[in-house]
């Protein structure tokens, strides 16, 4: 007969699941009833920006599922300038996500106090954030309904393939089986901080949302030099906010807990910025923040006529061109600690390609975010990631890190000069923010938008 003992004396006892028959599920008694609410623009959809607003109520507002639905149409020029239907002859497609990179900027209030500044590159941001962030199982299926379609694992090209699935499956969603124009609808969540957070606004709180969408030269893609110009018409734009009715007993609680002490809201705040790098140069320094030091840090290069937004490319091929280090100094300290010594063309890449993956969370991860390494230095996903957090880990949105201040800089030096026209940097910085309501519903935050 075997015997059965601990490892370790001092580990506790434990019961599997399995067992726990005599026990039953708790009961949500929060929420009374819930419901999507869809909102209009406030002007004509024929005026940008389009101006949404949430009136205040005694709902309270699940911000992490506020989406914004889009239907577009693409016209194109005929000889004598007026805009004409596209027909199957038409080699045109909407850029990658357009349910997201569709706007250009993005600004919210709460009861008039800004909360939330895209600083015109809120497409950048949505790029960043879904193709590094999100599981390739997802890209592959439901942000189908924001026009993500992958381009293929081998795609090499940097301008547009037309022959690509992607390129493929963004044309057909503007035409029908006959080749006939069609419009194209698509739903996306708000990229917005506060609402990449899980906790309810308070109620009796007035939003306010500005979306400006980009130019039609930046969201379309047509590869040929002799194409004409093409334009998307946006035939619709909704707003749809789901709102939460509590308990009367609890909202009361609430109600009288707020005269104590504010509702507290931690969140991740994102910061936006793009640099130029002019052509022939070889080595590039600059400092990216002189406040608050962030805790992560995602880089990009695009060339600089991508940038701006040229039909014939797309704006989101990010490349390597030729990098052979790259660091950050924060608060004076360097990252990485040992420079990198980086030749693309000769596949010396491997460890800052490792180092992205570890700082989004895929190293060793069951997970992927679909970006190999072939595609990292080939197809244009060529994204660069530091992690400046004390303990070098992602702790997630409910434990903050200690505030560091000082200068945040960036040092790129190349092995051969940067080609003609010049490339621009796009840089986003995550640092830990704190956003409080009061009993009056006034908005105060640790740091200003």
């Amino acid at each position: 007969m075997s015997t059965h003992q601990k490892i370790d004396r001092d580990s506790g006892n434990a019961i599997t699941n399995a067992l726990s028959f005599f026990e039953t599920p708790h009961t949500n008694v929060s929420i009374s009833n819930s419901s999507f609410i869809e909102l209009l623009t406030l002007n004509p959809v024929n005026i940008t920006p389009f101006h949404f607003k949430i009136h205040a109520s005694t709902n309270y507002i699940d911000l992490a599922k506020t989406y914004v639905f889009t239907e577009l149409r693409i016209k194109k020029e005929d000889k004598d300038g007026k805009l004409v239907d596209i027909g199957k002859d038409d080699n045109v497609a909407s850029v990658q996500l357009i349910g997201h990179t569709i706007w250009k900027n993005c600004r919210m209030h709460i009861n008039g106090t800004q909360v939330f500044e895209g600083n015109s590159l809120m497409a950048y941001k949505s790029i960043f954030d879904y193709e590094l962030t999100y599981p390739q199982s997802v890209k592959n299926s439901y942000l189908s309904v924001a026009g993500y379609y992958d381009d293929g694992a081998t795609q090499t090209y940097p301008g547009v393939d037309s022959n690509g699935y992607g390129v493929k499956s963004r044309k057909r969603l503007f035409l029908d089986e006959d080749g006939n124009p069609r419009s194209a609808q698509f739903m996306a969540k708000l990229d917005v901080d506060i609402c990449n957070q899980p906790r309810y606004l308070v109620n009796q709180c007035e939003v306010d949302i500005e979306l400006l969408p980009n130019e039609s030269s930046f969201l379309l893609s047509a590869p040929w030099d002799t194409a004409p110009k093409y334009h998307l018409e946006i035939l619709a734009c909704k707003l749809y906010v789901k709102k939460i009715e509590l308990m009367d007993s609890l909202a009361f609680d609430i109600a009288k807990k707020l005269e104590i002490k504010p509702a507290r809201y931690p969140l991740r705040k994102t910061s936006l910025k793009s640099l130029f790098i002019s052509e022939n140069r070889t080595e590039f320094n600059a400092n990216l923040w002189m406040d608050q030091v962030p805790k992560r840090i995602i880089l990009g290069m695009v060339d600089n006529k991508d940038f701006v937004g040229r039909q014939r490319t797309t704006p989101f091929y990010f490349q390597h061109f030729n990098l052979r280090d790259i660091s950050i100094t924060a608060g004076g300290v360097t990252f990485p600690a040992a420079p990198y010594s980086l030749d693309f063309p000769k596949g010396n890449y491997a460890r800052i390609y490792h180092d992205m993956q570890e700082a989004i969370g895929y190293a060793g991860s069951l997970e992927s975010n679909g970006i190999s390494m072939f595609r990292y230095a080939n197809a244009g996903y060529c994204f660069f990631v530091f992690n400046l957090t004390n303990s070098q880990e992602d702790n997630g949105p409910e434990m903050f890190d200690l505030i560091k201040n000082g200068t945040t800089s960036i040092r790129m030096t190349f092995n051969e000069p940067v080609p003609s026209g010049g490339i621009v940097l796009v840089a986003m910085g995550e640092i830990d923010s704190l956003l409080m309501l009061d009993r009056n519903r006034t908005i105060s935050t640790d740091i200003s938008v």
